[in-house]
């Protein structure tokens, strides 16, 4: 009985658990605790080439040490007899100077190829961190690409008869219909009689400037002078208005009583 009441509570603790998951989260997470190994392996380098650098710096003063030491040893021995005290002990100091040099240097040699191992290291594990910060990046791609997917299928199965899904094709059939009607009025307006006249007056002036600027050029000498175009069309005569008529006899009578009356 308990065993089953693990299982259920595992079970719904683990439903849970999938529930709260966010791959893109998880992903992002992951490159961000990879990034952060970079510095702390750069500083384990840093202490390492640091220990490089220190004995180097001691390996350089123990040997100013020894070239101190060697012509202070051949001078006393030099000195003879009287001298032999301190040359025994220059002697002794000078061996000890040059074996504490040979530590040293072992242990710089050592260091160096620590140092060089770890800077190797360190440039191998950065590419896998960037290799795998990488394909991080691709699978949050691939992610956002399937919840794309999964919205794009849950709108087509949305979609059925009678439901909302019409309501893009009804709004293009209505625009398509208000351009149509206005086309149709530019159409006709285009083709009225005042269209007409008016294209005939900016034709008109449109040659009246052409002519103006060829009178232009031949004023400035620019063109020749050419000859009047003969006419091809004969002047139509203007209509005579007629001549005016008396007044009739009525009319004379009529004016002649008024003026009585006045």
């Amino acid at each position: 009985m308990l065993r089953r009441l693990r299982a259920i509570f595992r079970s719904l603790f683990g439903w849970m658990l999938r529930g709260a998951e966010n791959p893109e989260l998880l992903l992002r997470q992951y490159m961000d605790d990879l990034r952060d190994r970079i510095p702390k392996l750069n500083e384990q380098a840093a202490q390492i080439i640091k220990i490089e650098k220190m004995l180097d710096q001691q390996v350089q003063r123990q040997r100013a040490a020894v070239a101190d030491l060697e012509p202070k040893v051949e001078q006393a021995v030099k000195m003879g007899p009287s001298a032999k005290q301190a040359a025994l002990a220059l002697i002794e100091a000078l061996e000890n100077a040059r074996r504490e040099l040979a530590e040293t240097e072992a242990q710089l040699a050592q260091a160096q190829e620590n140092s060089k191992r770890v800077l190797e290291a360190r440039v191998a594990y950065e590419r896998q961190i960037k290799a795998k910060i990488n394909e991080a990046m691709q699978q949050i791609g691939r992610h956002q690409r399937a919840q794309m997917e999964q919205q794009m299928a849950s709108l087509m199965t949305s979609f059925s008869a009678g439901d909302d899904s019409d309501v893009l094709e009804r709004m293009r059939q209505r625009i398509d219909e208000q351009l149509a009607e206005a086309q149709a009025r530019q159409e006709v307006a285009g083709q009225s009689v005042e269209m007409q006249v008016a294209q005939v007056e900016t034709a008109a002036r449109e040659a009246r400037a052409e002519a103006m600027y060829e009178e232009y050029q031949r004023q400035l000498g620019l063109i020749p002078e050419t000859a009047a175009p003969e006419r091809t069309m004969e002047s139509i005569p203007l209509p005579t208005p007629p001549p005016p008529q008396e007044a009739s006899q009525e009319q004379k009578q009529a004016s002649t009583e008024e003026q009585a009356q006045q």
